[in-house]
């Protein structure tokens, strides 16, 4: 009954958007808060992967595309923005050539014209942020909704089982014959991609406002808490790892004067939390790790010797598991019924990127999160915003560590995630705005 979902889902999301449109008016703001309230929503196929597998964020994007042309068309050559719009072109130059040296070319310009609805959203996003200060809050309160919708899915699928969601079928590593265990992937088909919205998600609730009342935070507080018990669910050693240091990172920049009593109580929690956690797929698993890693370094190694011979371009967007099918046989997972499954990422999402984008794709790939994060940074220390960019950052931070164990921007809903993190920061308000122009 409920793997129907991933057929009627689609067709009420999009007449949703429609509905939206009609009654709230066709403004860029109000298709951005749609897409962010109905975050969980947005991977949905609406084509099948013969037609190009598009989905409903895709749907969405060329529509606001061809009817707010005007907004997206705007150009302010003043923009502090600038930078990034050059870096996306450079990126889709990157593609473009890779796709011309590539062997599977095909794949390559089917994913070139797949990366424009992200730039569509983004380039959206930062105009609106820009232009309305306001913005940001709401942009934050529409990913929160999303969140406990996501959050709350998650929970049911654990009272309920696995037969409650989206998918007809879900990743093979949902249940792990060996030890017995459960990783509940909760609106996702994988529970590591679960894992890591659940892990960035969880700081929104620690961005409270300053004079919001108690019982509103107290409440945010009481979400966070859930937050961290979904992780533990979806049972990503990786996403947790992450999530784990983001918010040790997040804890010292803001708690300047309790340190010490904040690690103390980190510490007591964790050992409270290992002693009475349910078996899941974060400490369950921890004693096959060292064996786990070593499978893992296989992989990277020849995903890294593959990146060595086609440096500079790579092997083209989308093209790992054809490559690996054609030249590198040996990456193979054995399923069952003896079927093999050949890789599609090599376990590593930095790795894939620098595959199929070769050493000048990753660089521009790293400077999207490696500029977001190093002018957050100075920004805080020379105390020109509130110190709650500090858990924009720490979630940004807690995605890309786990991001090193597993290719997870596949998936609409993560990588729209990430690109609001990237954008929230470095669009974040001033508290003198008459000085920004001249720092950036």
């Amino acid at each position: 009954m409920f793997d129907k979902l991933i057929f009627i889902l689609p067709v009420i999301t999009l007449f949703a958007f429609l509905l939206n449109v009609f009654y709230r008016g066709n403004t860029v703001q109000s298709c951005l808060l749609f897409v962010l309230s109905l975050l969980p929503l947005m991977d949905l196929k609406i084509t099948n992967e013969a037609w190009g597998g598009f989905k409903t964020f895709d749907a969405i994007s060329f529509y606001c595309l061809i009817f707010l042309l005007k907004d997206f068309v705007t150009i302010n050559l003043e923009s502090r923005n600038n930078f990034y719009f050059l870096l996306f072109a450079l990126l889709m130059v990157v593609i473009l050539l890779g796709g011309l040296a590539s062997e599977f070319p095909e794949r390559t310009y089917l994913n070139l014209v797949k990366t424009l609805p992200v730039f569509i959203f983004g380039r959206f996003l930062i105009l609106e942020c820009c232009k309305d200060p306001d913005f940001h809050d709401q942009v934050i309160r529409a990913l929160k909704v999303s969140y406990l919708t996501a959050l709350s899915f998650l929970f049911m699928q654990w009272i309920i089982g696995l037969r409650f969601t989206f998918y007809p079928s879900l990743s093979p590593n949902t249940v792990d014959p060996v030890f017995h265990i459960i990783r509940y992937p909760g609106v996702f088909y994988d529970s590591q991609g679960s894992g890591q919205y659940l892990a960035m998600g969880s700081f929104l609730f620690l961005y409270v406002k300053e004079n919001a009342t108690r019982q509103s935070r107290w409440l945010s507080y009481l979400v966070f808490v859930l937050a961290v018990i979904g992780i533990n669910i979806a049972g990503s050693r990786a996403a947790f790892g992450g999530f784990a240091i983001g918010l040790v990172m997040a804890f010292f920049m803001v708690a300047k004067n309790y340190r010490l009593l904040g690690l103390a109580c980190l510490a007591v929690a964790y050992l409270v939390f290992t002693s009475i956690s349910i078996h899941n797929g974060v400490f369950d698993r921890s004693k096959n790790l060292s064996e786990d890693l070593v499978f893992r370094q296989s992989i990277w190694s020849e995903a890294y010797d593959i990146a060595q011979k086609h440096q500079l371009l790579g092997i083209g967007s989308g093209n790992y598991q054809n490559y690996v099918i054609r030249h590198a046989q040996s990456q193979y997972l054995e399923v069952e019924d003896g079927q093999l499954v050949y890789f599609d990422q090599p376990e590593n999402g930095y790795l894939k990127i620098m595959v199929e984008l070769g050493f000048t794709g990753f660089a521009i790939f790293c400077l999207f999160l490696i500029v977001p994060l190093f002018k957050g940074l100075i920004f805080f220390i020379k105390g020109l915003v509130d110190k709650r960019v500090a858990y924009l950052m720490a979630s940004l931070i807690s995605w890309g560590i786990a991001f090193n164990t597993v290719y997870s921007i596949y998936d609409y809903r993560i990588l729209l995630m990430v690109a609001c993190m990237v954008i929230l920061i470095i669009t974040y308000p001033l508290k003198n705005v008459d000085t920004y122009d001249e720092l950036v």
